[in-house]
This record gives structure tokens, C-alpha cells and sequence, in this order.
């Protein structure tokens, strides 16, 4: 390589593969216990504390396992360029689960091991940094992305917002496929019949299997909340006493989702907030909320109405400083002077419901939104 050692100044290739075990697997149930305290008995008219047995055990449980291969690229060129490339594959077996055992046994199902999720993926960071003169820059760029994918369940089947299913992301979105807004009362006589008392300007639902009733059938996987080609720019930039730098981060593709006071007035103590007041009416049939409808529960279902696009670029920090020139400062016994100026969450860019932190996906409104904070400062070394 001595013919290119002025502009390959490093190059290295890796490879890698490991196992490592999870001990976090809580009390390690390897063993059924009684509980003395927890089941009360009545013997004549004595209530007499009792003992009792409420959980199976499983003696050949062990540790989950997760298995990862990797191969990297390492270059610099002109000492100025660095590269850095990985692509890996990580496999978890062994993962605890509770497989349904028949009721009648009347003890709590034993965890087993017996889950198996994969993740596959790829990163990139690059660095360039130079000088044109007194002006120095630094920038970083990453990119990075992962596929999430549940293999094997033991075929256990969770209803909820969140479920594991196979073939799926962990924690994938679950619920009803929305189609729009029942236009009239044709149309809701015409329809699937959905739940509670139903009337224009609520939420339809798709029926997935024809039977003309909505129900825990009609539910499918809806999206997942882990981020795809998650990114960040990093810039450092100089020019004699001053200094500047900025923070980006994003992600290019992910769903988030609201749920409870997030998106019904009044729901579980949540007030009515400005954004509300775009709801469903016969003179608004392209609101942005259904009709408002109390103590009715048919748009309140878990649905793909209220997932969004959770995709993100956010001005995560910003500052610009200035540093005293050393010949000023040793007049007065100072090594260092710098003032400076920042700022966080300056602006996002999202696709998100109005006031909600994309950041938190998964939300039923209780999230304190990210602030924005404005700082002066000064940095003053003796």
C-alpha cells in the first residue's frame, strides 16, 4: 500500500461474531414457592392466614442468548476523510415466555424459553474535517438502519395498542384498518355494524373478513414504532475566536401513535385543547377529529386513524461562542474568556399531531413536551 499512502492514510476490514447470555430475567423462576399471607381461610367464624401455590415453576429454565455477526470497514483518505461501515445481524434466542397451559391446572403458566427475534442492520458515519486558512470545520454525518423481526412466538397471539406477533416487530401497532368518516345514515345503515350507538361523522372501520360485524377479527398489525434510517449531522466550525456548532437528528420512517386524553375532550380528565374544535360536523366533513360524541365508545378503538407518520428533523442544539484573544486576557490574570450563545429544540419538523413530542410515539397526552431553551453564558478560567 506504500504506493497510496498519501491518500489511504488507514484501511481496515472486520469481522466479528459472539454469543452473549441476559441474566436480567427478574427472580429467575426456576422454582415454584408458596405464598404464606396472600389466601385467607375461613374455619368456623376465625378468618386463619393460609398458604398457598399460585405459579408454576420451570426447573430447566436459562438465560436468553443473543448471537451477532458483524463485518466493518474502516478508511481514511488524506487524513482529512474517515469512514466508518458496519453491517450486523443479531439474533436473541431462548427469550422468556408464557406459553398457555390448560386452565383447569389453576396455577399461573411457567415462563419457558422459548422466543426468537432477530435484528438486522446497517451503519455509517463519516467525518470530514479541514482548514481554509484561520477558518477550521468538523462535520459528521451517521446514518443507520435496522429491521426488527419477531421469528418465532410459540404461535401466541396478544390483543392490545402494542403486540409481539410473529413475522412482525416487537411492539407493533394493532387495531382496526379506518376508512374515513360515516357520510350519512345511509351509510351507516349500509355498513358494517361497529360498536356502541354509531352516526355520521364517527370513525368507519374496515371489515376484513366480510362478516358484516367489526370486531376483534377485523384487527390487523398497523405499523411499528421502531425507527427506520435513524441520522445526524454534527457541525463544528471555527474562524480565529469564534466558534459554532449544531446538532441534527431525525429519522427517516416510523409510526407513532395518541390515544385517551390525547384525542377525546374530556377523556380521563383531559380538557379540550384548541385543536379539538376542527371535529366532524355536516358543514366540516374533512375535519381533522370525528364527531364528538359521549360515553360512546366507537372512536375511541384502537384504529389507524390515529396513527401518524412519526418521521422527525429536529434542531437538537445550537450555539455560537466567542473567545477572548489571549493577549487582551493576560493583561487582567485570565487564561480564558468566552461568552456564548444557544439554543435546544429550536424547530422540528414532523408530520406528528399538533403539540405532541415525536419523540414519545406512543402517547395517551401524559408526555411533557420537549422544551425550547434560549442560553447566555460565560466561561471565565483563571
Amino acid at each position: 500500500m506504500k504506493l497510496y499512502s498519501n491518500t489511504i492514510t488507514n484501511l481496515k476490514l472486520r469481522a466479528s461474531w459472539g454469543q452473549l447470555g441476559n441474566q436480567n430475567i427478574g427472580l429467575y423462576p426456576y422454582a415454584s414457592f408458596v405464598n404464606i399471607g396472600g389466601s385467607n381461610y375461613l374455619f368456623g367464624d376465625l378468618v386463619t392466614t393460609g398458604a398457598s401455590l399460585n405459579e408454576m415453576a420451570n426447573s430447566k429454565i436459562k438465560w436468553e442468548t443473543t448471537e451477532a455477526s458483524d463485518i466493518g470497514l474502516d478508511l481514511s483518505l488524506w487524513s482529512k476523510l474517515t469512514v466508518t461501515a458496519d453491517y450486523y445481524y443479531r439474533k436473541t434466542n431462548d427469550i422468556l415466555l408464557r406459553l398457555d397451559v390448560p386452565q383447569m391446572i389453576g396455577l399461573t403458566a411457567p415462563y419457558q424459553n422459548a422466543g426468537v427475534v432477530e435484528n438486522k442492520g446497517w451503519e455509517l458515519s463519516v467525518n470530514y474535517h479541514n482548514n481554509i486558512g484561520d477558518f477550521t470545520y468538523d462535520i459528521t454525518a451517521n446514518l443507520s438502519d435496522v429491521k426488527n423481526k419477531i421469528v418465532d412466538m410459540k404461535g401466541i397471539n396478544k390483543t392490545g395498542l402494542q403486540v409481539n406477533l410473529e413475522g412482525n416487530p416487537m411492539s407493533s401497532l394493532y387495531g382496526y384498518q379506518a376508512v374515513g368518516y360515516f357520510k350519512d345514515a345511509e351509510d351507516v345503515a349500509h355498513s358494517a355494524k361497529q360498536f356502541g350507538t354509531v352516526a355520521p361523522g364517527d370513525i368507519k372501520y374496515q371489515d376484513m373478513n366480510g362478516d358484516s360485524i367489526i370486531n376483534n377479527l377485523d384487527q390487523k398489525v398497523l405499523g411499528s414504532v421502531i425507527p427506520r434510517y435513524t441520522y445526524s449531522l454534527n457541525v463544528d466550525l471555527g474562524y480565529k475566536g469564534f466558534d459554532f456548532s449544531m446538532f441534527i437528528q431525525g429519522v427517516g420512517e416510523a409510526n407513532g401513535y395518541l390515544y385517551g386524553q390525547g384525542i377525546m375532550p374530556f377523556n380521563m380528565g383531559g380538557t379540550v385543547q384548541e385543536q379539538h374544535k376542527d371535529h366532524w360536523t355536516p358543514d366540516n366533513t374533512d375535519a381533522k377529529f370525528p364527531r364528538f360524541a359521549f360515553n360512546e365508545i366507537n372512536n375511541e378503538q384502537n384504529s389507524s386513524f390515529w396513527m401518524k407518520d412519526a418521521s422527525y428533523l429536529r434542531l437538537k442544539n445550537i450555539q455560537l461562542g466567542y473567545s477572548l484573544p489571549k493577549s487582551v486576557l493576560q493583561k487582567v490574570s485570565i487564561q480564558n474568556l468566552r461568552i456564548y450563545v444557544s439554543g435546544q429544540n429550536l424547530f422540528t419538523f414532523d408530520k406528528f399531531w399538533d403539540g405532541y413530542d415525536v419523540e414519545a410515539p406512543v402517547s395517551d397526552g401524559g408526555w411533557y413536551p420537549q422544551l425550547k431553551i434560549y442560553s447566555v453564558g460565560l466561561d471565565v478560567k483563571f
